[in-house]
């Protein structure tokens, strides 16, 4: 999988969403650039990019953007989770931070 790196200003191979997954744990955010806004169940939080970080590398934390604009929320997520929400390959573009 191609990704862009914003820190060193170049585009890289990844290892798929396990490769992502261990950038992760190494300490650096990924940034992933949905096709379209997603709402979540309840109609209150709408977002098109979601930043993804490891807290310790057992613990993930996803943020929200909209339209350029950081959203107040987050949310925590274990390993196991990344499986059903962390989807790298439904983005049309991957970054790192």
């Amino acid at each position: 999988m191609k990704v862009y790196d914003a820190v060193n200003k170049v585009e890289t191979e990844v290892d798929g969403t396990k490769g992502l997954i261990q950038i992760m744990k190494d300490g650096r955010q990924v940034d992933l650039y949905l096709p379209e806004k997603v709402t979540d169940v309840d109609g209150y939080l709408t977002w098109d990019v979601e930043h993804w970080s490891s807290v310790d590398g057992k613990r993930f934390i996803r943020c929200y953007s909209l339209e350029g604009r950081v959203l107040g929320e987050s949310t925590g997520h274990n390993i196991y989770d990344l499986a059903n929400d962390f989807k790298p390959e439904k983005a049309v573009k991957v970054e790192l931070s």
